[in-house]
């Protein structure tokens, strides 16, 4: 209820870290180059290899943690929510 603009970005970081991985792991993909090709071409998707994967790795556990905290979060503030009903309806019985 008060969360979910957190859920949703969580939500999102997640989806984004999964695209992430899946689009460095697209980059194993073999590819075709001619002789002349530069080795600034080489070392740009050796780059793409590592970053992409291990940028979509650290997302994705972050959109996981994020959202297992908020939703510990909301579940606690929502036991206390009915640990303080229960103590105003006692109180009101004792009254």
């Amino acid at each position: 209820m008060y969360f979910k603009p957190i859920r949703y970005l969580s939500v999102l970081i997640l989806t984004t870290g999964v695209l992430l991985m899946i689009y460095g792991l697209w980059q194993y993909m073999p590819k075709t180059f001619s002789s002349d090709t530069s080795d600034y071409v080489f070392m740009k998707i050796t780059v793409k290899r590592v970053v992409f994967p291990v940028s979509g790795l650290v997302f994705t556990l972050l959109g996981i943690t994020l959202l297992k905290f908020i939703t510990h979060v909301d579940n606690e503030l929502e036991s206390l929510r009915h640990e303080l009903r229960l103590l105003t309806k006692q109180t009101e019985k004792s009254q």
